[in-house]
């Protein structure tokens, strides 16, 4: 995983938390890619869908992780699995040093700068697909 900091915690999340990262995080992000890839290579258009579905579905998870904290105060199950914090000492402990542009509303956690580059891309991604899929 690359050191862009301050865009993003790498220098301050443990090994253990990389290496968990990367394994969980690399396949789901691949997937759509190589399903793409096999709708252009067999000229079928529903590998494109699942494709641009999985997209949607990372993309839903990212928000529901990210933005419900901080517009609802909500943080989901997932958010910390495993780490024994809750998810405002998470951010706290290995984002807090991040880019941050949004308005602090109380103490919540706020979406970092490179999440909201990440959530616009796979946004971005997942219409390609679509667009690409009807084209098939």
């Amino acid at each position: 995983m690359p050191n862009t900091a301050p865009l993003n915690n790498v220098t301050a999340a443990t090994r253990r938390e990389k290496t968990i990262e990367v394994s969980v995080n690399a396949p789901v992000m691949t997937l759509p890619a190589v399903l793409v890839l096999v709708a252009a290579a067999m000229h079928a258009p529903v590998p494109a869908y699942a494709a641009a579905g999985l997209e949607i579905l990372i993309l839903l998870g990212g928000l529901a992780l990210w933005w419900l904290p901080y517009l609802a105060g909500v943080t989901v199950p997932w958010a910390t699995a495993g780490t024994g914090e809750t998810w405002a000492q998470l951010h706290a402990r290995t984002y807090a040093k991040t880019i941050i542009v949004l308005p602090r509303i109380g103490d919540r956690p706020r979406p970092s700068l490179e999440h909201m580059i990440l959530h616009a891309l796979l946004l971005a991604a997942a219409t390609v697909t679509l667009v690409y899929a009807l084209s098939i």
